[in-house]
Order: structure tokens, then sequence, then C-alpha cells
């Protein structure tokens, strides 16, 4: 009798039965935690994280969350402690400046160690707020729009490259969106570095730190859906080590490849190899050194290059990618904007090249570059914040302390109560035709850039380039889709990169 009792007990149904009946406790746990489970959602997201890793597998995320929030309204849970919000009236309580909301661990994956294999967070990365506000003190003032319209030069520069490019590929098609991404890296590595990296010239992928960054995106994003898995895969140093070993698996474990590049860059800048210029750059501006006293270690300094070449072109090149496209399928729109530019230039109201100052003149393509902005937000995810201790009521809805919120750039950028009906549709006009009162409503929506104290750092660097590169570039060339027929792809893994922007070049 015994004997046969623990055959039983050791049988694999036993553990079976035993592995689903805890298995159907945990999800029935989770389904009904205090505090969301009111709240409506995918019902596979109510219990696993398996929901949002595939939507982020598939780079379709912000689609999927703009669906979630016309099926089940402003507020949806998406995961088991995830909550997305579509109510602009939350901006200000989740982003603003001095906001009890932090961001979540899913940004720790953005850490970096240094070659030495020192850990740190970046400006991007760093979740606690003083910490922050003590990484972006010595810097801020090189971000700032005034220093930068000092870099014009550098922008200049790059500018007249791309079009001398471009005069050798009249009437040929080309990849307009690779052409703008390998503009906009030569740029941030021009005002940071005084060092242009070439892409342009060499019409390629310069090291393939482009291709780098963005397989270390891709994992960050996946695997980011899934709290602690990093350290069972690319955060272990004997799985790391092993990935490796594996080229297809390598280019998404290319953190190291990238501080290593930064660092590369950086040591030829302070042994003023291939430095050009008499111009101070933005490493020349940092505060390192207060008093006589150093304020900024070398590993912050790596730090910081390491954010600039991170994100420093993926925003630029995104807004490009995105004002060209709606352009090209918007010809009343396309006309008008080189109608006004043809127009300032015959006025001699353009320089060559053109100014920043004389851009901000340019009323309709201001509004394109907000449109283009709306249309097309960089990013396309959930930016997490965690709710503080002792919860917090956001649109209507009463939520506990540690419950994951946010807001996902695409779906506000869309809010039909704040941009008109025609909210998917591309026309600048309505920036022009807004009321005083729905214009800041709209001003307000906008999470092109972030917001509050964890605004983008590059905001300026990118608003510079694109305003003073779109019509530089247009009163001389245009461009039209080779195959209008043909959309374009995006692929939403942090940023939504675009493919497929096949134009022919044409003089004017």
């Amino acid at each position: 009798m015994e004997s046969s009792l623990i055959s039983i007990l050791l049988s694999w149904q036993t553990y079976l039965v035993l592995a689903i009946v805890a298995f159907a406790l945990q999800c029935l746990t989770t389904r009904f935690k205090p505090g969301l489970r009111s709240l409506p959602g995918p019902w596979l997201a109510s219990i696993s994280s398996l929901d949002r890793l595939w939507s982020t597998a598939k780079g379709d995320q912000m689609n999927y969350h703009l669906d979630l929030h016309r099926r089940y309204g402003p507020i949806v849970r998406i995961g088991p402690s995830h909550v997305s919000i579509s109510d602009p009236a939350a901006i200000p309580q989740l982003y603003g400046i001095a906001t009890s909301f932090h961001k979540s661990e899913w940004y720790s994956l953005f850490d970096i160690k240094t070659p030495s294999g020192q850990p740190g967070s970046t400006v991007f990365s760093v979740r606690d707020e003083a910490k922050h506000r003590a990484i972006k003190r010595p810097i801020a003032a090189a971000y700032s729009l005034s220093t930068l319209k000092e870099l014009e030069p550098m922008n200049d520069t790059c500018s007249e490259i791309f079009l001398r490019k471009m005069d050798g590929k009249i009437g040929q098609d080309i990849d307009l969106g690779q052409w703008v991404h390998w503009y906009a890296f030569d740029v941030i590595t021009s005002i940071t570095f005084s060092n242009r990296l070439g892409m342009m010239e060499q019409e390629r992928d310069v090291d393939h730190i482009i291709e780098a960054i963005e397989g270390r995106l891709v994992y960050n994003s996946v695997v980011g859906q899934v709290e602690g898995l990093h350290r069972f895969l690319f955060g272990n140093t004997f799985v790391s080590s092993m990935a490796n070993k594996i080229p297809a698996i390598a280019i998404l474990n290319s953190s190291r490849y990238i501080v290593d590049f930064a660092a590369k860059q950086l040591q030829r800048y302070q042994s003023k190899e291939s430095r050009s210029g008499e111009l101070a750059d933005m490493l020349d501006r940092f505060k390192r050194f207060k008093d006589g006293e150093q304020v900024m270690s070398d590993a912050q300094l790596l730090s910081h290059s390491v954010s600039n070449i991170f994100a420093g072109s993926d925003t630029t090149a995104a807004t490009l990618r995105a004002l060209f496209y709606y352009l090209c399928r918007t010809p009343a729109a396309h006309e008008k904007l080189l109608k006004e530019i043809d127009e300032a230039d015959r006025a001699g109201r353009l320089s060559d090249p053109v100014t920043f100052a004389e851009a901000q003149d340019l009323v309709y393509f201001q509004a394109v570059i907000k449109e283009a902005l709306r249309m097309h937000p960089a990013v396309g995810m959930l930016m997490e914040r965690v709710v503080p201790t002792g919860g917090a009521e956001l649109a209507g809805t009463w939520l506990p302390g540690g419950t994951i919120v946010g807001m996902n750039p695409w779906v506000t950028a869309r809010d039909e109560s704040v941009y008109g009906r025609d909210a998917a549709t591309f026309r600048p006009e309505r920036w022009h035709e807004a009321d005083s009162l729905t214009l800041k409503a709209m001003e307000r929506s906008s999470l092109a850039f972030g917001g509050g104290s964890r605004t983008c750092l590059g905001r300026n660097i990118s608003m510079l380039e694109i305003s003073k590169f779109v019509p530089q570039v247009l009163r001389r060339l245009d461009f039209e889709l080779s195959n209008p027929e043909k959309e374009w792809v995006l692929h939403d893994y942090w940023f939504v990169r675009q493919t497929g922007l096949q134009c022919k070049v044409r003089t004017r």
C-alpha cells in the first residue's frame, strides 16, 4: 500500500497536474490583481507578458496600441502590471517637470559598461531623478539652442556634401531614407567630436554602427517586455560571450560594440587626431571642471558620447523620412512648400546656406515639420513610468503603487478630440487653422520629444538639422516616389524606423 502511494506521488502525471494547478492559480492571481482587475484590455495581457512580447517582436506595437485604445477606451491594461493611457490630460502628471512618476526598470537595458567593465547609467537610462539632475547639469548648456546655432557651419558642411552627392544622381532612384540617416549621423559625429564619420562620402554605414544600434534596439525593445529576462540572456556574461560567436545573434548583442565605437571616437578626439575646424564642439562645451575640480569623470564623458551616438541621429532621420514621404504623398502640400521656399529665395530672405533663423520665418515649412513629427513620432512604444508608492489617480482611475503606466506618442498624436476627425491624415494646414486654445492643446499633446525634465536632450539638435537641411535641399532638388503604389515599411523597436523610401532625384 505504501509503495503504491509513493509510486503515484512520483508519477509524471501527478507532477503535470500539480504544475497545471499552480499555473492556473498564478494566472488567476495575476488576472485579478487588486486595482487592475477591472481595467479593460486583452485577456492574455492580463495574465502574462506574452501579449506585449509578441506585439513588440512583430515591430508593430504603435499600431497595436492604437487599435487597443480604439477598442477599449482611454485606459487599457496591456500587461500583468502595465497600463496604457491615451488621455492627453495625463501628460503633465506623468511627464511634467515635477512628476513623481519615475522611469521604470525597462530603461536599465540602456545602461552601459565602459571598456574597463565599469557599469553606469546614461542621461537617458538613469531612473533616479536626483542622479539624472546630477548627470544632466554639466552638459545641459551644450544642448541649448544658442550653443547649437554656433555649430551651424558643421551642419552646412554636411548639407553641401549631401547636395553634391545628389547632383551626381539626378534622374536616378535612390534610397532617400538611407541617405538622410547617413546625413544625420555625419552631423552628430561632427558636432560631437569635430570628426565627421564620412558615411555620405563613402555611401555606406561606416563601421556598421547604424546596424549595431538597430540590432541593440531590437533586443532591448523585445527582451525588456519580460521583467528579469535580460539577466538570463545578454545580461549573463556566459550567454553573452556565446551569443557573440553566432553572427546572426551577435548583432543583437551590440551594446559593447557601440561603447567601444564611442570610446574610439573619444580617444581620437582627445588626441586631437582628425579634428577639423576652429569651432568648439559639444564635448568642448561640457563642463568637466568647476573651480579647478573635476566634476565629470572619464566614464561619464564616455556615457554622454554613447548617448549622442546611440540616439543622436534616429529622431532626425525618422522625421526627415516622414517629411519627404508625406510631401511626396500629398501633392498640394508639396507644391505649397516649394512655392514658399521659392518666393523667400527670390525675395532675398534665404542665404546660401539657409540659416536656422531664416527657416523659422518659413511659416508653412514650420507647420510641415510639426505635422511630420505628429504623423510619425520617432518613438512608438510605451514611455514607461512607475506609479509612486501609495497609488495615484490617472484618467479617472485609481492605480496602485508600483503599476507600470505610460503613453505611446503614436496614440496621443492621433487623438481626434485634439487634432480633429482627420487626425490620421497629413495636413499641415491644421497648425494654421487652429484657434489659440486648440493650438495649445495640440502642442501639449505632442510627445515627439518626450516631456518635462526628461525631454529629449537632442531636441534642439534635431530641429536645427531639419530646419536648415530641408529648404536648402528643396531650393535645388526635388524627389518623387519611384513606386507610388508601394507603401513604405515601418519597424517599431523603440524608434519607428522606416524602410522603402525609394525616390527619384529631380533637379529644379
